[in-house]
């Protein structure tokens, strides 16, 4: 609000709006292959092994550290509460730095014990999972219900101007920084495996879930507006700082009750999902065995994460966040370009040709994007050329390509190559206002990641393309019990053009 001032909900729906063309990809791919892997399967299918683990070895450590700020966070809740009771506790239940020397150390004793709730409710599997957090949402969502009809009493309506105090600009500036509110359709289609229905339930979800939020996004900054000018709004606390203002304690201490049980509710989503990540690296035998057990599974994810918690600087680790879960819906946005167009790797081999694929067509949306972001900061001006050529490069696409309409039985991502390029184009924006911290833990990690596949490899080759076989199985294999189609497969086609004459793939 302090940003966009009362437009700050309309910030929140333009947030969604360019959310949505995410939510669109991950709909039709786990519609299409629906088993568990999310972005790291569809990278192996259509870009291969290498890209797959850069991709998944950068989202697993983005989801660990957020487990681990998460737990920190509902450590204090609970500490605040058991102070507020009189109870003593030592200050590193919520967090110290026994040694400042080390920047990096700092011990909490409270979020491990949290982890070790969340972890044991993740273990008991997929219905337990989904009964807990069915509970923890109908009370979130009872709560800003409640927050918005109390609220509504409170609104002057002429606080709402002027809408645009610091112009269009600064709204899409928040936009910018608020579409992370809208992170977890990855979640939902790793999911895709449990579901009954999944070209149905999952792309449902996805796009439900994204309009739900906005909606009530947008209604809640509204009354919040209404009930404050936009300048006296708390950063810190704006809803319980409002309604105590208004002497209304009561519901601050609910609005307080709703934020821990909002917090809980991501980290449970949070934990499932990498576990199912990690289930499906197991499953590709890139990840020891015995993660193909689903208590074990949770358990290891829960570990990492109270070991961080437990013994990290989260302040320093959640500057490096974000930038692995971008990347997993970058490549996800792209894989949709490959998986609706069907072109043999080889052919790219030709300069010619390689101009007009799509891996040209996404390296140079990739390059115009960040030059919209960082352009200005190298050559004043630039960016709005770079964002002129842009716009161009993803019409020329929409305008002069034609794309196969995926399979009967599953979801349709619309506007196909216009929605998955516009993601792209999105994800890399925002990428690119992320601090350097974050860049350069991508580039280690991808070149550990590359370093790591390529000795294995070497060492192994007839593994690797036994992946390729089983993989390429499994993915049928689900596609047909679903009733559909997986569509172009480059690691079936590899495994195919690998493997002997008398196996089939």
């Amino acid at each position: 609000a302090r940003v966009a001032g009362p437009s700050v909900g309309l910030a929140f729906c333009f947030a969604a709006a360019s959310s949505v063309f995410n939510g669109f990809c991950y709909a039709e791919l786990s519609s299409r292959l629906p088993i568990s892997g999310s972005a790291y399967l569809y990278a192996y299918c259509m870009f291969g092994e290498l890209p797959a683990m850069v991709v998944v070895a950068n989202q697993l450590l983005d989801y660990h550290i957020g487990a681990a700020t998460i737990s920190r966070s509902i450590a204090a809740y609970v500490g605040e509460a058991l102070m507020a009771t009189g109870l003593p506790l030592h200050e590193c239940f919520i967090e110290c730095q026994p040694n400042p020397d080390w920047p990096w150390f700092s011990v909490s004793l409270g979020a491990p014990l949290v982890l070790l709730g969340v972890t044991s409710i993740v273990a008991g599997g997929a219905k337990s999972s989904a009964a807990v957090t069915s509970v923890m949402t109908v009370v979130k969502l009872g709560i800003v219900v409640l927050v918005i009809l109390v609220g509504t009493r409170m609104v002057d309506t002429s606080r709402w101007l002027p809408f645009f105090p610091y112009g269009m600009s600064a709204t899409l500036q928040a936009a910018a920084t608020l579409n992370y509110a809208f992170v977890g359709y990855d979640v939902i289609a790793n999911a895709a495996e449990e579901s009954k229905n999944p070209q149905r339930d999952i792309p449902l979800a996805i796009v439900g879930a994204l309009t739900i939020c906005a909606v009530l996004y947008l209604i809640v900054c509204m009354v919040l507006c209404g009930m404050q000018t936009f300048n006296e709004i708390s950063s810190a606390a704006p809803l319980s700082s409002a309604f105590i203002a208004y002497d209304m304690v009561w519901v601050a201490s609910v609005i307080n009750v709703g934020a821990f049980f909002g917090m809980a509710t991501g980290l449970v989503a949070g934990l499932y999902g990498q576990s199912r990540v990690y289930f499906a690296l197991a499953r590709d035998d890139l990840a020891p065995s015995m993660l193909k057990q689903p208590n074990l599974c949770a358990s290891w994810c829960g570990g990492v994460a109270a070991f961080l918690a437990a013994f990290c600087n989260l302040t320093l680790l959640a500057s490096m966040l974000n930038i692995g879960v971008l990347l997993a819906y970058s490549s996800t946005a792209a894989s949709i370009l490959r998986i609706n167009k069907a072109r043999i790797p080889s052919e790219e081999k030709n300069w010619r040709e390689f101009f007009k694929s799509e891996s040209f067509l996404i390296l140079s949306v990739l390059a115009l994007a960040m030059l919209v972001a960082r352009g200005d900061d190298i050559v004043p001006g630039s960016s709005r050329v770079a964002g002129a050529l842009l716009v161009c490069d993803i019409l020329w696409a929409s305008f002069s390509r034609t794309y196969s309409s995926c399979p009967s039985g599953a979801f349709h991502c619309p506007g196909v190559p216009f929605t998955p390029l516009v993601a792209i184009s999105a994800n890399v924006y925002l990428g690119a206002q992320l601090s350097w911290h974050a860049w350069a833990r991508l580039a280690v990690v991808s070149v550990i990641v590359t370093v790591a596949v390529g000795v294995l490899v070497v060492r192994d080759i007839e593994s690797k393309d036994e992946r390729k076989v089983a993989i390429c199985k499994t993915v049928h294999a689900a596609a047909k019990a679903a009733g559909t189609k997986p569509g172009v497969c480059h690691a079936c086609e590899e495994a195919a053009a690998t493997v002997p004459e008398d196996k089939e793939v």
